[in-house]
């Protein structure tokens, strides 16, 4: 299938041709409603130098919902901005670590007893939220596990294409990642299948769109094929959730072409 990165580009591409002006709250955006993206689980990672990730913090956001956690110390020193989303400098109120946490025996209870289940869903919404700076962007995460593979639908009331969409992948592909290894404990074979990632609102943000143009000039090359080259997530991430966590901690503290850093290998 295509790669992530040609997803993402062409995704660019056409939120600057065909998007519309929307303002919430004041702010100018470049809007298109109701996307879809697909992605390959084993290929979660974005590599377009020029958009400058930060793999760290990357890695560091994917284990903190892992571990189910939501407070504001165990991320901060990974985003020194992220910490202005919360409502009392301690925690998150929209945290996905939390409900993923509390719903996951549920999800991997229900694939256990019926591997073609259209039940294994959980969800991240809070319903009848309070005034906060976090309203979680997620509403329901949804598994199905078909021949061997399993496949996770995410719906989101809104994903920032620029700032968001890169990081939120690998986090949700990393809780396929999990599922999967709970899975193949339980003796259920699963290996990661596709993302299908869709956002009733997909936007970019005004301040961001210079920056989305002199990416899309300067990275001409990744549109070159369909073929991802980009090697697979390593299969102990599927088969060990204790590696899993283990591999995300460690990344944590890597620069570029640490070992453990799989992307940027030059073969698997």
């Amino acid at each position: 299938m295509r790669s992530f990165n040609s997803m993402w580009l062409d995704a660019l591409d056409r939120m600057l041709e065909f998007g519309d002006i929307a303002t919430p709250r004041g702010t100018v955006t470049t809007e298109l409603l109701h996307q879809t993206f697909t992605v390959d689980m084993r290929r979660p990672v974005l590599t377009i130098k020029e958009r400058k990730l930060s793999y760290r913090f990357m890695a560091a956001e994917a284990f903190w919902i892992l571990t189910g956690d939501h407070r504001v110390a165990s991320i901060a020193s990974y985003n020194e901005r992220i910490a202005d989303y919360s409502d009392d400098g301690v925690t998150f109120f929209g945290a996905y670590g939390p409900r993923i946490q509390s719903q996951l025996h549920y999800v991997i209870s229900a694939l256990k007893r019926d591997s073609y289940t259209r039940q294994a869903t959980l969800t991240i919404w809070r319903e009848n939220p309070p005034e906060t700076k976090d309203v979680p962007c997620t509403v329901a995460i949804s598994f199905s596990l078909r021949r061997g593979k399993l496949n996770c639908h995410v719906f989101m009331r809104s994903s920032d294409l620029w700032l968001g969409l890169p990081y939120d992948v690998f986090n949700f592909s990393m809780l396929a990642h999990m599922v999967c290894a709970k899975l193949n404990t339980a003796a259920v074979c699963a290996k990661p299948g596709i993302l299908f990632l869709t956002a009733a609102s997909s936007h970019l943000y005004d301040t961001d769109k210079k920056s989305a143009i002199d990416v899309l000039r300067l990275s001409a090359h990744h549109r070159c094929s369909d073929e991802d080259d980009q090697p697979l997530t390593p299969e102990i991430l599927h088969l060990d959730e204790f590696e899993l966590l283990d591999r995300l901690a460690m990344l944590r503290d890597t620069s570029k072409g640490d070992r453990l850093r799989w992307w940027e290998a030059s073969n698997g």
